[in-house]
C-alpha cells in the first residue's frame, strides 16, 4: 500500500502569455507533470468541450507510453465563466439538477476512456443557504432523486401535513406562495354557499388552500427569492423524522422546527449531502446511474471542498470533509471518495487538525486524495513547500494522522500555481518515504529535514558547538581570560584574529 505523488497541470486561464501555448491541448497538460519530474499529473478540466479536442486520444496514448498515469480536476467556478453544472449536485432546483447530473455523467465517461485513475469535483458550489433569500430561482424544485417535489410530497403525507403546518408558522414562506394561498382560499370559499361558516370550516378550507397552494408554487417556474429552502426545509424534516444515517452522522441531534432556520448550518451539509447521494442513487430511468460507470472505467469519483470565499468562510452548503466521508460511506461504492484539500478546509474557517480529529477511526479510508498545499489565510496561494520547512513538517503531521485513521494509500497532488516550485518535489518524496514507513513525526530523522549525518553542515555544527562548548564559564574565572589562535601577537593586535574567525568557514 504506498502513496502516488503528483503535481496539477494547472490552467491556460492562468497561465502568463509566455506559457499560455503549453496549455493549448489536454495532452500538453498531461506533459506537465513529466516536467515537475513526476509520473502522475492531475489534469485540469477548464471546460468539457476538452473531451471532443483533435486527435485527443492519440496524443494522450503517446504520454501514456512514456509511463505516464493521471487523473482529473473538474470543472469549478475557481476556473473561470459562469458557475458550472457540476458543482451544483446539491440543488433542489429542477433544471440545475439536470445539468448536474449531465454534465456528472460526461466528466466521468470522459475521464474514464482517457484512462483517469480519478476524477475530483467540488460537488457544493451552489448559493450558501444564508444567501439565498439574495437570490431570484425558478420554484420547480424536485427532490433528493431529482423527482417533482410535488410527487414526493404526495408519496409522504405525513411530511405534507408538517409542511402545511410550517406555513402556518412561517417557517415555510415566499411571496408568490402566499398569493397561492390566497387564490385558492378566495376559489374554495366561494365554493361554499353558506354564508356563515364555522371556525372549524374556515380552518379545514385554510388548510386545503395551503395544500394546493404548495404543490402548484414547486411545481412552477415561478421567479422566487431562494426557492430552495422550501425543498431543503421539507426534506431536513422528512430526513430527521426518518432517522437518515446521513442526518445520523452529519448533525446527531434532533432540531426542533422553530430552529431550523436559526441552527441551519447544523443541518444543511446533511440535506446537501442527501441531494449529492441521490444523484448515485438514481430511482427513475431519466437519470443514468453513474455507479456502473465507475465500475467500468475503475475511475474514483472524488468530492473536495471548494475554497472559501472572503466572508463566506464556512457558510457554504457542504465544506467538511468528515461529512463528505459520511456521504462515501452512504453512497456505499468503491469507486466513491473525499479529497483532502488542507488550503481549503482553512479557508473554510476550519482547523485541518481538529477536523482529522473528527473523523472516527478506520474512515479516512474514503480519503483517495489529499491536495497539499501549505494552509494559510491567502487563499488560493499554492505556494512551494521547501525542504526543511515549518509547510513540510506541518502536512506530513496531518497525513500521519490521517494515515492512523485509515487513509493508508491514496495520491499526494500539489496544485501549481504562478508562484514557482522550488524544492517542493523533493519535499513530497521525503514525507512519501517517511509516511509508508509508519515513522512518527517526532522521530523523524535529519535526512526528513534534507540533512545528513555525516554531511558538512552537521559537521560544521559540530565543530561550533566544541568551540563554544565554555562559553558558559566567561566571566566566572578568578584569572584573566585569554583567547589563543595560531597567529601571532602582532597579527592579533592588528585584528587579524577576528578576520580569521570569519573565514574560516568558508
Amino acid at each position: 500500500m504506498v502513496y502516488t505523488i503528483g503535481f496539477s497541470s494547472g490552467m491556460f486561464i492562468t497561465a502568463d502569455a509566455k506559457e499560455k501555448e503549453d496549455f493549448l491541448t489536454m495532452p500538453r497538460k498531461f506533459f506537465k507533470g513529466a516536467i515537475e519530474g513526476v509520473k502522475f499529473t492531475q489534469v485540469d478540466i477548464e471546460s468539457i468541450t476538452e473531451f471532443n479536442e483533435p486527435y485527443l486520444k492519440e496524443g494522450m496514448e503517446r504520454m501514456k507510453k512514456l509511463g505516464l498515469r493521471l487523473g482529473f480536476h473538474g470543472e469549478s467556478y475557481a476556473m473561470g465563466g459562469a458557475e458550472k453544472p457540476i458543482g451544483m449536485l446539491d440543488s433542489a432546483i429542477e433544471l440545475d439538477y439536470i445539468h448536474a447530473h449531465e454534465r456528472l455523467i460526461q466528466h466521468i465517461e470522459g475521464c474514464g476512456k482517457l484512462g483517469g485513475e480519478y476524477v475530483n469535483i467540488h460537488p457544493s458550489e451552489t448559493v450558501p443557504f444564508i444567501r439565498l433569500g439574495m437570490h431570484l430561482q425558478p420554484a420547480k424544485l424536485v427532490d433528493p432523486w431529482g423527482r417533482p417535489l410535488k410527487e414526493f410530497l404526495k408519496e409522504n403525507p405525513k411530511i405534507l401535513e408538517w409542511a402545511i403546518e410550517a406555513i402556518e408558522k412561517n417557517i415555510i414562506k415566499a411571496t408568490h406562495l402566499q398569493g397561492y394561498v390566497r387564490w385558492h382560499y378566495e376559489r374554495l370559499r366561494s365554493e361554499i354557499k353558506d354564508k356563515e361558516l364555522t371556525p372549524e370550516k374556515q380552518n379545514e378550507i385554510l388548510k386545503e388552500a395551503y395544500k394546493k397552494a404548495l404543490f402548484d408554487f414547486v411545481d412552477s417556474n415561478e421567479l422566487e427569492y431562494g426557492a430552495e429552502r422550501i425543498a431543503y426545509i421539507i426534506i431536513a424534516k422528512w430526513m430527521q423524522k426518518n432517522n437518515d444515517p446521513l442526518w445520523k452522522d452529519i448533525v446527531g441531534k434532533k432540531i426542533s422546527d422553530n430552529k431550523l432556520i436559526e441552527k441551519h448550518k447544523d443541518w444543511v451539509p446533511a440535506v446537501s449531502s442527501k441531494y449529492i447521494w441521490g444523484h448515485f442513487n438514481p430511482k427513475n430511468n431519466r437519470y443514468k446511474d453513474p455507479k456502473p460507470l465507475l465500475k467500468k472505467y475503475k475511475i474514483y469519483f472524488v468530492f473536495e471542498a471548494q475554497m472559501g470565499a472572503a466572508g463566506l468562510e464556512g457558510l457554504y452548503r457542504l465544506t467538511r470533509p468528515r461529512d463528505m466521508i459520511f456521504l462515501c460511506k452512504s453512497i456505499g461504492s468503491k469507486w466513491v471518495g473525499v479529497c483532502f484539500d488542507f488550503e481549503h478546509v482553512l479557508s473554510q474557517n476550519i482547523d485541518p487538525k481538529k477536523e482529522i480529529e473528527s473523523i472516527p477511526y478506520g474512515l479516512a479510508s474514503h480519503i483517495k486524495v489529499c491536495h497539499l498545499g501549505w494552509p494559510t489565510p491567502h487563499a488560493p496561494a499554492h505556494m512551494p513547500i521547501p525542504v526543511g520547512s515549518e509547510a513540510q513538517i506541518y502536512l506530513y503531521e496531518r497525513l500521519f494522522e490521517l494515515r492512523k485513521k485509515g487513509f493508508k494509500d491514496g495520491y499526494l497532488i500539489f496544485e501549481r500555481a504562478a508562484a514557482g516550485r522550488g524544492t517542493t518535489i523533493i519535499a513530497l518524496r521525503l514525507i512519501k518515504h517517511f509516511l509508508e514507513r509508519d515513522v512518527p513525526p517526532k522521530d523523524l530523522p535529519l535526512e526528513f529535514f534534507g540533512l545528513d549525518k555525516k554531511g558538512p553542515d552537521i559537521k560544521k555544527q559540530e565543530v561550533i558547538i566544541k568551540e563554544h562548548s565554555l562559553d558558559p564559564l566567561k566571566g566566572m574565572l578568578v584569572v584573566p581570560e585569554e583567547e589563543y589562535t595560531f597567529l601571532s601577537k602582532a597579527a592579533t593586535e592588528k585584528g587579524k584574529a577576528e578576520v580569521w574567525k570569519k573565514e574560516k568557514f568558508r
